[in-house]
């Protein structure tokens, strides 16, 4: 009997240690800034803020202190230019051959879990320690650019990246991958979608997350023709409106400006 109140106390401190994972909820505001100056970065006000992982060790501190969550963002299906590419290019994993994802990165061979996944957690291990609240994981689709991959390819590789952030303490939002992301919810905490507008119906697929009180964030790109007005603003609210999502306007799918959040019924500003 002696034993049980220290390994209790032990058991506990360790517990009271360990960040709980966020889990964000429908209705909070965003801004998606991949590509932004850090000047812009810091004129962000939106209580959530997405930025690319290798900005994170600065900004991380900045929003918290500010009360604002972080999402950070990195490639988890194509190479990058990271400061770990040689490591991605060592594990042989590197698709040579083949069409690329269109930014100028190479598609990665999913299917080799054993030398993926820990670069992946590698990444999502620094994430953590930046004190990231959740990661972004793009390019989860490679069933869709290349015909030597399956769609369960894509499915069973989304799968285990969500459960190796969980594992690492992080959240983790599904990116993009309409065609498996009903499959994919009930491993993810909350969705990234972009211009899903373009589509009849396919906003509409991530309602799933909001039924489950898991926030979508979605952007639109002015540069694809996408605005606040006419046709543009009655297309966006027909497939957005009253699902719970949150909405928002960027100027370029570079990146490289504030976002403008509205609401996705009626397309009014929220400032």
């Amino acid at each position: 009997m002696k034993f049980f109140l220290p390994i209790t106390i032990i058991t506990s401190t360790l517990l009271a240690n360990v960040k709980a994972r966020w889990h964000p909820a429908p209705g909070l505001t965003w801004d998606y800034l991949l590509g932004a100056s850090n000047s812009v970065i810091e004129k962000s006000n939106q209580q959530v803020v997405t930025i690319d992982l290798e900005k994170a060790q600065t900004y991380v501190p900045y929003f918290h202190s500010r009360g604002q969550k972080v999402i950070c963002y990195f490639s988890g299906g194509t190479t990058e230019y990271r400061s770990d590419r040689t490591a991605y290019e060592k594990a042989n994993i590197v698709l040579k051959s083949g069409s690329g994802d269109g930014w100028g990165n190479q598609w990665l061979d999913i299917r080799n879990k054993a030398k993926l996944q820990p670069l992946i957690r590698n990444r999502m291990k620094r994430a953590y320690s930046y004190g990231c609240d959740a990661v972004e994981v793009d390019c989860l689709g490679i069933y869709n650019y290349r015909s030597d991959y399956t769609e369960e390819d894509s499915y069973v590789f989304a799968k285990w990246v969500a459960q190796t952030a969980h594992e690492e303490n992080l959240s983790i939002g599904l990116k993009n991958v309409a065609g498996i992301a009903k499959r994919l919810e009930p491993y993810f905490d909350f969705a990234i979608v972009e211009s899903c507008a373009a589509s009849p119906n396919v906003c509409n697929i991530y309602k799933v997350f909001s039924d489950n009180n898991k926030a979508v964030f979605m952007v639109h790109y002015g540069n694809l023709g996408y605005k606040l007005s006419g046709s543009s603003l009655n297309t966006l609210i027909k497939e957005q409106g009253g699902r719970g999502f949150t909405c928002i306007l960027n100027e370029h799918q570079y990146l490289q400006k504030n976002g403008i959040n509205y609401n996705c019924s009626t397309g009014a500003v929220i400032s």
